[in-house]
């Protein structure tokens, strides 16, 4: 507990989360009254797809100044549900924007097949008075060069939508249009100012991890990013531990290649940001970036850029 910085982040996930409200309940008791002493504030987040979020559940959010992210892809979601579940989850979006204490991100996973519903959703996510949404593309399946030319058009059409929107509100509600500021390299994150603890115990430097070695206990790399069971952590050596971070932390942009290039060299290279544990997950080495991903990047990159020149 000690080592806890001040302000300190807990997100639960899944899976589905809300699952096992009781654990949360007691994860969240426990961490308020144990780090109390040491002065340490909780801040806590769930990722959730929003369909059990019961009445009940919202008020728990809403006591302990839950940041909930919610899956929910817009029009797209008929796709995937039915009706009366895409119905019941917009009845709950209004009352988690009705929620004091709660504040809301919409996360909209878009691939190949619904690359076409992309603006449309967006906006129809936005008319619900959503005001902070998340543009994710999934690369689990690779985009052919009809989908990256429609990606290309809805993108342009969503940078005019929020303009528009911006214009209007004064606020840039699509996250991917924000400027973050954070210019340099990208590295994963993992294991330097975050970890996951899995559902058997293990600590690792993200959930992404966690779900990357289940049932690879027998690979090479297993031991290489496993920091081991949470409960016996401190009987490894602390050079141990080092050196498992510093595994982490050649997980940058710079150490990535795609088949044309090194990403060192590419002029995108400090706005470019790729998940290697999302590349691995689509069969590639995880320092391999395929090149409907580059594409992809290029695509988010001009027309933010394009955007934030207007801005």
């Amino acid at each position: 507990m000690p080592r806890l910085t001040e302000d300190y982040h807990v997100i639960f996930y899944g899976g589905e989360p809300v699952l096992n409200l009781e654990v949360i309940e007691r994860t969240v008791h426990f961490l308020i009254s144990e780090t109390a002493e040491f002065k340490k504030r909780p801040h806590f987040s769930i990722t959730t797809n929003g369909s059990l979020l019961s009445e009940e559940k919202i008020r728990f959010l809403d006591k302990h100044v839950f940041s909930v992210e919610l899956s929910f892809d817009g029009l797209a979601q008929g796709m995937s549900r039915d009706r009366a579940s895409t119905n019941k989850v917009i009845r709950t979006i209004t009352r988690l924007l009705e929620s004091q204490n709660i504040r809301l991100e919409i996360n909209s996973v878009f691939d190949a097949k619904s690359v076409e519903e992309i603006s449309e959703s967006i906006a129809f996510i936005m008319g619900l008075g959503v005001r902070n949404v998340n543009l994710s593309l999934s690369i689990l399946k690779p985009w052919d060069e009809r989908s990256l030319n429609k990606l290309e058009q809805e993108i342009a059409k969503l940078s005019r939508l929020q303009w528009d929107h911006y214009e209007t509100t004064g606020e840039i509600s699509l996250l991917n249009f924000r400027d973050d500021d954070q210019k340099g390299i990208f590295y994963c994150s993992a294991g330097q100012d975050r970890f996951a603890v899995s559902p058997d115990g293990k600590l690792w430097g993200c959930a992404l991890f966690a779900d990357y070695f289940k049932d690879r206990e027998n690979s090479s790399l297993y031991e290489k990013y496993c920091f081991g069971d949470i409960g016996h952590l401190g009987e490894k050596p602390e050079n141990v531990f080092k050196k498992i971070r510093l595994n982490y932390s050649r997980l940058s942009m710079d150490q990535f290649s795609t088949k044309a290039m090194d990403c060192f060299l590419c002029p995108d290279l400090q706005n470019c940001a790729v998940c290697p544990m999302d590349v691995s997950f689509a069969g590639h080495s995880w320092n391999a970036i395929p090149d409907y991903v580059c594409t992809i990047q290029k695509i988010k990159i001009r027309e933010k850029e394009k955007f934030l020149r207007l801005k």
